[in-house]
């Protein structure tokens, strides 16, 4: 009889246990094992896509923003582009004569010396290598019949120099005429007037002067 209740006492305290580790396992269980719900989280949580939330993305833009303003700024003020005025601005150009006196007059119909006409000009020593020279003359031929002529004659060399011939026809008042630009020996020579009628009528070299750009 004291067997079977011992028996019976000891399969009752084996019951209680068995129930006791089966509830506790499943309580165990319950909490070890995900729900789906903290699964999406913890993925959601690891990807970092809304850890910052749409707040935290505003700002971060607006840092972005202003630090590439910044950037843009500097690089605007670093390559600023800086004029400078030509060359041919910066040098004001400058213009000379040399006065030829008159009046002179002529019948010659050959090339005629006019006096008290002789200079001298160095045009790359006494100006400058870019120098450019051309002269001008107040002419006239009597009863506006007939050419006058008129040249400058580089004496030093014994020729006439070039692009230097100009001429009036058929006018019987002073006129002024010019040249182009004259072509010149280097180094300083002496040049004078020279003058020539067409049909030995009477002309007249007013006056004249050499013009001098540099």
């Amino acid at each position: 009889m004291k067997i079977l209740v011992y028996f019976n006492f000891f399969l009752t305290l084996l019951l209680l246990g068995t129930v006791s580790w089966v509830l506790v396992s499943k309580d165990t269980t319950k909490d070890s094992i995900p729900t789906p719900q903290d699964v999406i989280i913890e993925t959601t949580n690891n990807s970092g896509v809304n850890d910052c939330g749409n707040e935290c993305i505003k700002r971060i833009n607006d840092a972005v923003s202003q630090a590439v303003s910044s950037m843009s700024g500097t690089i605007k003020e670093s390559t600023k582009i800086v004029t400078s005025t030509p060359l041919s601005k910066q040098l004001k150009t400058q213009v000379s004569y040399i006065p030829l006196s008159g009046p002179i007059t002529t019948t010659s119909s050959s090339w005629y010396d006019a006096p008290g006409t002789d200079f001298y000009l160095d045009l790359e020593k006494d100006y400058n290598l870019n120098a450019l020279s051309s002269w001008e003359a107040y002419l006239k031929v009597a009863h506006s019949n007939g050419t006058a002529y008129a040249r400058l004659y580089d004496v030093t060399h014994g020729i006439a120099v070039n692009g230097s011939e100009i001429n009036l026809s058929n006018n019987s008042s002073l006129t002024q005429i010019s040249s182009g630009n004259l072509s010149l020996w280097a180094g300083r020579n002496l040049y004078r007037v020279q003058l020539k009628s067409l049909n030995t009528f009477e002309i007249t070299f007013g006056s004249g002067k050499v013009k001098i750009t540099y």
